[in-house]
């Protein structure tokens, strides 16, 4: 239970450091934000940061197979970002051609950070086994 309440805290200050960079840094100063905007867009990064610290849980199951965390993971990052990045954000628009195309690039960057991932580890356990072998 602890290590949930601090993945969450965790994801939210990633989040909530995100959107302050964001801010420093990739806004125009002279711009005419409202501040409800802000503050929604800062909440969405912190649910966002914390989700993912929390749902990256689910691949630590060992007992499911990779394409079912997959299919979990990725179906509940759906249920759960989408709402955030379309209603409370408004960082997509909730009209069909933009929750279309919201849903393209959001799979998108899911395969490829997905992918990503995989080779990685990949990478690391040829290491290990190459490792393993050289002692033997």
């Amino acid at each position: 239970m602890s290590n949930l309440i601090v993945r969450i805290f965790g994801g939210f200050g990633v989040g909530g450091v995100l959107s302050v960079l964001i801010l420093a840094f990739g806004v125009d100063p002279s711009a005419d934000i409202d501040v409800r905007e802000i503050m929604f867009s800062l909440l969405g990064n912190m649910i966002t940061g914390a989700y993912f610290s929390v749902a990256s849980m689910v691949f630590k199951i060992e007992d499911w197979s990779m394409m079912k965390q997959t299919v979990i993971h990725y179906t509940a990052s759906l249920l759960i970002l989408f709402p955030v990045f379309t209603w409370l954000t408004g960082w997509i628009a909730v009209e069909p051609a933009q929750l279309l195309s919201g849903l393209g690039i959001f799979t998108g960057i899911y395969v490829f950070n997905w992918l990503g991932w995989y080779l990685y580890y990949k990478q690391i356990a040829k290491k290990m086994n190459e490792s393993i072998r050289n002692k033997s």
